[in-house]
């Protein structure tokens, strides 16, 4: 049986962060704009198709704005974790220089989440109707959680990154009635 160690799992960190590198332009907006026909969240996500008071080009109307809203809560959510992730870089400055880089490039992740949800969330704010508002303030939101402890902080950043890639594989990427984008 092998043993790795904590050395030998931030060096597979490194190596798998060089080879999955993405860029927002490149790999995800790749100039494509968000189609206003199509819905922003699946039909099992949204929910908006259950109300059926309302008519259909209401539906999705409601399901993009809960499409921006999304995005915008993502974006506020991923505050915390990269300031999380800086301090536990600066614990290990003078140390291991393994687990630095790794850490490093984990907030480098984390903020590049943030700017992505920024850009979606403007993009569709560009061509909704007026009047949406956003309410939380990220930095507030930020700071209630990092007032908690390490621990929990990092269980709700654990949490947090693996609901979204189940979440992601099992309601997103598989409906072709989504915008595209």
């Amino acid at each position: 049986m092998t043993t790795f160690t904590h050395a030998d799992r931030y060096a597979k960190v490194i190596e798998v962060s060089k080879r999955v590198r993405w860029e927002i332009e490149r790999d995800v907006i790749r100039g494509r704009q968000f189609d206003f026909s199509k819905a922003f969240l699946p039909d099992g996500l949204s929910l908006a198709n259950e109300l059926a008071f309302m008519s259909p080009a209401d539906r999705r109307l409601l399901g993009q704005v809960q499409g921006r809203t999304y995005a915008y809560m993502f974006g506020l959510v991923e505050r915390f974790i990269s300031f999380e992730t800086i301090a536990l870089s600066q614990e290990r400055v003078f140390g291991d220089q393994v687990a630095l880089e790794a850490l490093v490039r984990m907030t480098d992740e984390e903020i590049k989440h943030q700017a992505l949800f920024r850009r979606l969330e403007a993009m569709m704010a560009a061509d909704m109707p007026a009047g949406y508002q956003m309410t939380a303030e990220p930095n507030a939101v930020a700071q209630a959680v990092l007032d908690k402890s390490r621990w929990a902080v990092l269980a709700l950043t654990l949490d947090i990154e693996l609901f979204t890639q189940a979440h992601y594989r099992a309601s997103i990427e598989p409906d072709a009635n989504l915008s595209p984008l």
